[in-house]
């Protein structure tokens, strides 16, 4: 009230844009100086004016009134899921996959979005968010309790990675059946709990028995495959940035073969970006999804 009345000099216009009556400002102004212990205004019949303290409470009552604006906007754009601050989880192969372009996109489409990265593994993500280190995590599919919520995002066809010597190079397709006899490297249950399960429930349907010389996580199960120690099955993310040692054979796209990028949050606590982040994500893994074929 009093920024209109210092900006009109006139009681009876501020009244009006204030949409109250003359009378009422009156009193709300003797009421901001009497709890001031200054006098802001000088009145005469004629004139309204400033005082000298009333000239600098106006210009830092400016500066506040310009700032409660920015608030109120600010607040908008987040509600609206165009501003504020999300923290994601993505674990190794999701930061590998066309997720990790679409959030390049999602931030430069939504410059008033700060995104903050903390990179886990699957197994790690549920404490994550209980902690509140991450508002939601980009994992692979995972047993949670049922107070999280989880979303499909992404979907990508599993490979054979081998040395670029290894005779199944020679072979321009390949199916699980073809990897009988070969050393494999397998995935730790501890740490890559998802891909284990993926990788063993595909070969029991092609009735192969697998023989796994070695077990560990990704990226480092690939330094083992260069090593020449084994072959390995792996998503299609992981399949990005390797050294020419390597050769990677795009398996059947089947469902047992597939592999999965979910998002997960707690229930109770929906960040107001996470709609509009899914969304986003969504388009951009479907896009990708449409290259790839």
């Amino acid at each position: 009230m009093f920024c209109t009345v210092a900006q009109e000099l006139h009681f009876a216009r501020a009244a009006e844009r204030l949409f109250i009556s003359q009378p009422a400002l009156s009193h709300q102004i003797k009421r901001l100086e009497e709890a001031v212990g200054l006098q802001l205004l000088t009145r005469t019949t004629r004139t309204v004016r400033l005082t000298p303290a009333g000239t600098v409470f106006f210009s830092m009552a400016q500066d506040l009134c310009n700032d409660i604006d920015q608030m109120t906007k600010r607040a908008h754009q987040a509600a609206r899921g165009e501003a504020g601050n999300i923290s994601i989880g993505p674990t190794t192969t999701a930061a590998c996959s066309p997720l990790a372009e679409a959030l390049y996109r999602f931030r430069q489409s939504k410059p008033g979005i700060e995104i903050d990265l903390h990179e886990l593994n699957s197994v790690q993500m549920q404490g994550a968010l209980r902690l509140k280190t991450i508002d939601v995590a980009l994992m692979r599919p995972a047993a949670v309790d049922a107070d999280m919520a989880v979303e499909d995002i992404y979907q990508e066809p599993m490979y054979v990675a081998m040395r670029a010597e290894d005779d199944l190079t020679s072979r321009a397709r390949l199916d699980l059946a073809d990897l009988s006899g070969h050393p494999l490297i397998g995935y730790r249950p501890d740490a890559s709990p998802y891909f284990r399960n993926l990788v063993h429930q595909a070969f029991a349907r092609a009735k192969t028995i697998p023989r796994f010389a070695r077990e560990s996580v990704l990226p480092t199960l690939l330094t083992f495959v260069e090593a020449g120690v084994g072959i390995a099955v792996i998503p299609e993310s992981a399949t990005i940035n390797r050294g020419r040692t390597l050769v990677f054979r795009k398996l059947p796209q089947r469902p047992e073969l597939t592999a999965c990028i979910v998002m997960t949050m707690l229930k109770e606590r929906p960040h107001p970006l996470a709609a509009t982040l899914i969304s986003a994500l969504r388009q951009s893994a479907f896009a990708a999804s449409n290259i790839a074929r």
